[in-house]
């Protein structure tokens, strides 16, 4: 959940560095209208700063460690702009961990979207 909560902040605050050194280079992303993304997309729109976070809050998590494997499910709240609009969403999660050589990474994650 440290990584979590690791990944949260960077979104947050753009940190292109740390997003890289969080997910797995084969990361995949199924958001929340079903379409799937890559690692090279999240941190494309880091650079860009868009979307841009005033908030990315991951809360009620629960994990679950196989060995060199961990899953997390939880809610994630964001709240921003993205293409001059704002948005505030609440989403389910399921990310996928895999441990190589003692460094926890992120390999896929799946969200979605709670209605208000």
């Amino acid at each position: 959940m440290d990584i979590e909560n690791r990944n949260s902040d960077a979104y947050l605050h753009g940190d292109v560095k740390a997003v890289e050194a969080l997910l797995d280079e084969r990361y995949t992303l199924t958001n929340s209208r079903a379409l799937v993304t890559h690692r090279d997309d999240d941190l494309k729109e880091l650079r860009a700063g868009d979307p841009k976070y005033t908030e990315f809050r991951t809360h009620d998590m629960q994990a679950r460690v196989y060995g060199d494997a961990g899953i997390v499910i939880g809610i994630v709240s964001l709240k921003g702009t993205s293409g001059g609009k704002a948005f505030d969403a609440d989403m389910r999660f399921t990310d996928t961990f895999v441990r190589t050589n003692s460094v926890w990474k992120m390999v896929a994650a799946q969200v979605t979207l709670i209605p208000k």
